[in-house]
């Protein structure tokens, strides 16, 4: 018999990002799926990530597991080898400096569960944006964010991300796209918050290219944005 809740691994590759790192923790851990698992893979030579993640792990009330990698080692393989080693039925990416929902993962896997079984895979369609060098936040276009996969583990074992430190993932989504396993959640932004701090993978003309086309926020909205991410 199928567990109702089957274990979901939220995979981070972390790198000199201790105080980013702190939050994404503290957001998985405030996760109210109920069987969930976060793997971290730091370099070896990032020794304030590994001892943010030694602390945290005291409590036992998370579940973590640590993988250090070669300094050199790309974006895309470190996400293969958190892949091979987590223990879940699903894999969730899990960026560093990025903000998270407390319903992200009981939201997009009850989502896949809802409208068939044939999906696979779930993106968010909609996110939420926020500039922390202009202060200024936004609702996205409709745009299948990549960083939000939620994916059953054994479709990205068959189908590695890519040996690289950007677009790594574009042939994955292209693969679930191609075969209609991949489910884009349209009606629900409040869930993921795409941080743009000056150190991201993508430069800030990529960010701002996103920020062109999206809904610029009122004051309010925003300020309720802030106080979300910081709390």
């Amino acid at each position: 018999m199928n567990q109702p809740y089957p274990l979901i691994s939220c995979l981070c590759v972390t790198s000199n990002r201790s105080e980013q790192l702190e939050k994404a923790i503290i957001c998985f851990a405030t996760q109210n799926y109920p069987n969930k698992e976060l793997v971290i893979s730091y370099p070896k030579n990032d020794l304030n990530s590994k001892q943010v993640v030694e602390r945290m792990k005291k409590d036992n009330t998370i579940r973590i597991m640590l993988v250090e990698r070669a300094v050199d080692e790309s974006l895309g393989n470190a996400r293969n080898h958190l892949i091979a080693k987590c223990s879940g039925d699903y894999v969730c990416m899990w960026d560093d400096d990025d903000w998270y929902h407390p319903s992200r993962l009981t939201y997009q896997f009850n989502s896949m569960q809802i409208v068939g079984q044939r999906y696979q895979a779930s993106v968010l369609h909609r996110i939420l944006l926020y500039d922390t060098t202009t202060k200024k936040a936004y609702y996205s276009f409709p745009y299948t964010w990549d960083g939000t996969i939620l994916c059953r583990k054994e479709i990205l074992l068959q189908n590695q991300y890519a040996n690289a430190n950007r677009g790594e993932d574009t042939h994955v989504i292209t693969f679930l796209s191609g075969r209609k396993l991949l489910y884009r959640i349209e009606d629900a932004p409040f869930l993921y918050v795409y941080i743009y701090h000056g150190a991201n993978t993508w430069n800030y003309k990529h960010f701002e290219n996103f920020m062109d086309k999206s809904e610029l926020l009122d004051e309010e909205l925003t300020n309720s944005i802030v106080k979300m991410i910081n709390s």
